[in-house]
């Protein structure tokens, strides 16, 4: 992983929600999972900020 991957792995955990995989499996289980830029704001929203990123660089992590 990338060091802003491994950030967020860690804020994710710290926060209660599991590591970036969890994080993200758990946003996209759903029938209309969202698509990356969504889930790419949404990490946003669950790092208070701390980590941006692209939809697109999201997927290639996971």
């Amino acid at each position: 992983m990338t060091p802003n991957a491994d950030r967020a792995d860690l804020l994710l955990r710290q926060a209660g929600h599991g590591g970036l995989w969890e994080w993200a499996m758990e946003q996209r289980r759903s029938v209309r999972p969202p698509n990356w830029g969504e889930l790419a704001y949404r990490l946003v929203v669950d790092t208070d900020g701390a980590v941006q990123v692209k939809g697109e660089m999201l997927r290639k992590w996971l």
